[in-house]
């Protein structure tokens, strides 16, 4: 059920923030929207929102505001210009723009000197799948400010996640998620050149990766257990073996004219866990890759 809220000011049309837009008009806030190409405002005129005249309007107006600029940058240009930044003081701001650690915490710093609470938001999903099931929105910053706002969040649908009071929390996780991403569709491509290059159908490889997909989220979460005790004695895939794959891969790679340099890096990251003793699960990879960190010791 979504419950009554504070009046809310939208900065930036952009097909994201548009949605997101859509998603609090006519629900249980009054909205108010400006973006810098005026005609994007228009539609939501129609639709009952209020259109500010310029930033400082919008800011003025609404006790939350919510941005979602193509960058951080933008949106500390709009809202760090000199009419604009007192009126914010009191306010909360919700940003949902999708920054990594070191750009929230440079925001949440100059929020902080100015009066503002300060909510940051990583946005899992896609623009159309905004206000149903579908939504996935990390959130994190201050508590208080999130209970305030938790109507308005109610408003998006699907799954919002609050992750505490640490404000760089939800960049720090969907910066890690896209890493994730955009190296397994590397690793993907990696896999059908090889393929491809043996003359083996790049479906069937489909077929099998995707036959895999349906258990590694349990796999991930056996993963997590062992990195946060640090043991890696668990039965499951294991790090001789893997070293012994991949070796044999980048042998049929070099004959087969395909860079395997990704998975080059993955070898030596296997024969380095394997060398440290840390344990013969795959998981004590993690222990090449971490930094020294006095937290963790």
């Amino acid at each position: 059920m979504i419950t009554a809220g504070p009046s809310v000011t939208m900065i930036g049309l952009g097909d994201m923030g548009s949605a997101l837009a859509r998603a609090f008009v006519g629900q249980c806030h009054t909205l108010t929207v400006w973006n810098r190409t005026s005609e994007r405002s228009e539609p939501f005129r129609e639709l009952g929102a209020a259109v500010a005249k310029d930033a400082a309007e919008a800011v003025a107006v609404s006790d939350v505001v919510v941005v979602c600029l193509a960058s951080y940058a933008a949106s500390h240009e709009v809202l760090a210009a000199s009419e604009v930044s007192p009126l914010l003081r009191g306010k909360v701001v919700v940003q949902l723009g999708n920054g990594v650690p070191t750009e929230v915490k440079a925001a949440h710093e100059w929020f902080v000197e100015h009066g503002v609470t300060y909510l940051d938001g990583s946005i899992m999903t896609y623009p159309d799948q905004i206000g149903t099931d579908l939504c996935k929105i990390l959130v994190s910053g201050d508590t208080a400010s999130f209970d305030r706002c938790r109507g308005l969040f109610d408003c998006l649908g699907g799954d919002i996640r609050f992750l505490g009071d640490n404000p760089i929390t939800s960049a720090v996780v969907n910066s890690s998620a896209l890493g994730f991403l955009y190296v397994t569709a590397h690793a993907f491509l990696n896999s059908a050149a090889l393929c491809e290059a043996g003359d083996g159908p790049v479906d069937a490889l489909v077929d099998v990766v995707g036959s895999w997909l349906p258990g590694l989220p349990a796999a991930f979460g056996k993963y997590a257990r062992m990195i946060e005790t640090r043991s890696y004695d668990e039965y499951g895939l294991g790090l001789a073996n893997g070293a012994e794959n991949l070796r044999a891969i980048l042998d049929y790679g070099t004959i087969a004219g395909v860079d395997t340099s990704l998975f080059a890096s993955a070898h030596r990251s296997f024969e380095s866990a394997m060398s440290s003793g840390h344990g013969p699960n795959l998981a004590a990879v993690i222990e090449t890759l971490r930094q020294a960190d006095p937290r963790r010791e």
